[in-house]
C-alpha cells in the first residue's frame, strides 16, 4: 500500500487532489480536493481483483502534463501521453493514462468548453 499512496499522492497533486483520509489502520486512503472521491483499499493476499479505469478532471493541459510526469516518477507506467485524443465524443479532449503500481488505468483529462 505504501507504493500506491505514494504514487497516488504524487500523481494527483497537479489535479487537487490530496490524502483526506486514511482508515483502517492505513488500509483504506482517500483522496479528493473538498471531499475524498477517490478512494484505495488494500486488496487481501490471494486476492485478485480486476482493474479498472477512472478518469479525473484537470484544471488545463498543464496539469495533464504534470500528472503525467509525476506518476512516471512515482512507479506508474505509461499508458497514453499527454495529447488531444481525437477520437473522443467531446473536443478539445486532451489527456494522458498512466497504470498504477498494481495495474489500474488512471487519466487526467481537460475538456475544454
Amino acid at each position: 500500500m505504501a507504493v500506491m499512496r505514494s504514487f497516488y499522492r504524487q500523481a494527483l497533486k497537479p489535479l487537487g487532489y490530496t490524502e483526506m483520509i486514511r482508515a483502517s489502520e492505513e488500509s483504506i486512503i482517500g483522496y479528493g480536493s473538498d471531499y475524498p472521491y477517490l478512494w484505495l483499499k488494500a486488496v487481501p493476499e490471494n486476492h485478485n481483483p480486476y482493474p479498472v479505469h477512472v478518469a479525473i478532471d484537470a484544471p488545463n493541459d498543464n496539469a495533464v502534463n504534470e500528472f503525467h510526469t509525476l506518476g512516471l516518477a512515482n512507479d506508474g507506467k505509461d499508458n497514453g501521453k499527454p495529447g488531444i485524443r481525437e477520437r473522443m465524443s467531446r473536443q478539445p479532449y486532451y489527456a494522458a493514462f498512466l497504470h498504477d503500481p498494481e495495474g489500474n488505468n488512471l487519466e487526467a483529462v481537460c475538456v475544454k468548453k
